[in-house]
């Protein structure tokens, strides 16, 4: 009987590795092809996987979601900015929203700027360092998908950008630099989840764009990264008519595999995104893992339950070629990176990232004390850092923090005080997108305020007109000190 666990890569908890190694082992004995990794600490994460893998008959694929780095999953690694900031940060300045600039995602022309160009290797150069060090050999990135709708709840600043040639030429540097340090890249998500409002973390998104469509835009970064080498490419749970009229997801569809097979001349390795998802629809995990490895695709990601999809599988019966996964994973090295990464060298690049990404839009000058409301929709406090900088500036700061959760109905804002609004609003799988509290509480301030502050997706602002806005991208301390040093010198 055919050994099933081999096309799977189930999920490990790092901050538990430890407590349930025996459990991780019991699966490596199995023949299961690898782990995805969420959370943990280096130094116990580095240790447990290399005992892991000296267990192994082949070298495990040990994957994880580093989108910005390593820090993104284990405590002690370098959390860089998402992809729309670094983007931002290496391209040069362009025209307003109000005067045609683009909403999110800017033109690719950094090939001519050598020094942007090297701060880009450098970047992902440092990625790959630490992912090595910590015994990962695959990273899900880069994302291909062009953000091109504004209300996408789950790509947004994940993108980098809303143009071909910024995500394609970012994605394919990013691919080559971490593939020739030894790290395979994952491009994701085929053929593209730019243009929807539905998050396929809940339910399955349509994507009702034409074949010509498709080829002309979403596929373009896709067929660039095959002509880059890249090793492997992530299949999304998404309902794509253009490929398969059955609507049935492309993760496992086998008219979308020969079609990235035949039409696109790719030969690599095809992963499905997580089982767990509700974006495989109406299937169960069993079903779905099931279609995806007739169809012809490589590897099952995140199954919740790895040994009811082996149960399933083998009721089944049907024979799937292993080859070339076990190529694939001979591939590999045993052993993860001796060398101990920069880590303070890595943090002050996050930190010159963070700071040249920031965008500022209209023209603002501060004549008295600001009154700084902070708009959370995060279960997590947010906006201390902000605020701590601004009171070193503006010792008369006054501050207003409303949550979701909280029952204030009205604001007594100071009748001269220049108004700062901060958004705090994550982009992340499962959450559906900015609340609709926000939007309201947005528009409720809209008038009466100065100068927009977005910590997150600048999507939520780029329509006001007639203020001036700050798009920081993201909410780390670094960006929260970058965009109050900006209003620190409009004083």
């Amino acid at each position: 009987m055919q050994n099933y666990y081999q096309f799977l890569i189930p999920r490990l908890n790092g901050l538990e590795i430890k407590k349930d190694f025996k459990k991780h082992l019991g699966l490596v004995k199995k023949g299961i092809a690898g782990f995805i990794i969420f959370g943990g600490k280096l130094e116990e994460t580095r240790k447990y996987v290399q005992k892991l893998q000296d267990e192994s008959e082949y070298p495990l694929i040990i994957s994880s979601d580093l989108e910005q780095g390593l820090g993104q999953q284990i405590k002690g690694g370098t959390l860089f900015p998402p992809a729309m900031a670094v983007a931002s940060a290496i391209t040069p300045p362009h025209p307003p929203l109000d005067k045609g600039g683009p909403k999110g995602g800017w033109s690719f022309e950094i090939i001519a700027h050598s020094s942007k160009l090297k701060l880009l290797k450098k970047t992902y150069k440092a990625f790959a360092e630490e992912a090595k060090y910590a015994g990962i050999n695959t990273i899900f990135a880069p994302v291909l998908d062009i953000n091109t709708n504004p209300k996408n709840p789950i790509i947004c600043v994940r993108a980098f950008g809303e143009d071909t040639d910024t995500v394609s030429s970012i994605g394919c540097l990013m691919i080559r630099t971490f593939q020739q340090a030894g790290i395979v890249a994952c491009g994701k998500h085929f053929p593209g989840h730019g243009d929807t409002e539905v998050d396929s973390h809940i339910k399955l998104p349509l994507i009702d764009r034409s074949l010509s469509s498709l080829t002309k835009k979403e596929l373009v970064p896709f067929k660039d990264a095959i002509t880059a080498g890249v090793k492997m490419i992530m299949l999304g749970h998404l309902s794509v008519p253009a490929i398969d009229p059955s609507g049935i997801p492309v993760s496992f569809s086998e008219n979308a595999i020969r079609f990235i097979r035949n039409k696109m001349a790719y030969d690599g390795i095809l992963i499905t995104d997580a089982m767990n998802m509700g974006g495989i629809g109406k299937y169960s995990e069993e079903e779905a893992a099931f279609m995806s490895l007739k169809a012809g695709v490589d590897i099952i990601l995140h199954p919740s339950d790895p040994e009811k999809v082996v149960s399933y599988l083998e009721k089944k019966k049907m024979m799937f070629d292993t080859k070339k996964i076990v190529s694939f994973r001979k591939s590999f090295s045993l052993s993860p990176s001796s060398s101990m990464p920069d880590l303070s060298n890595n943090q002050k690049l996050s930190g010159e990232l963070a700071e040249k990404a920031i965008r500022t839009y209209g023209k603002f000058r501060i004549k008295s004390d600001p009154f700084l409301i902070i708009l959370n929709d995060e279960e997590k406090e947010k906006g201390e850092v902000f605020r701590k900088e601004l009171k070193k500036e503006f010792p008369g700061l006054k501050t207003q923090v409303i949550r979701m959760d909280s029952d204030i109905q009205e604001l007594k804002i100071p009748e001269n005080a220049f108004l700062v609004v901060a958004l705090f609003s994550e982009t992340k799988a499962w959450k559906g997108g900015a609340s609709k509290w926000l939007f309201k509480k947005i528009s409720s301030l809209e008038k009466r305020t100065e100068l927009f502050v977005s910590f997150g997706s600048p999507y939520l602002i780029d329509n006001i007109k007639g203020t001036a806005k700050i798009f920081a991208y993201w909410d780390s301390d670094s960006a929260q000190k970058a965009a109050a040093k900006i209003i620190a010198g409009r004083k």
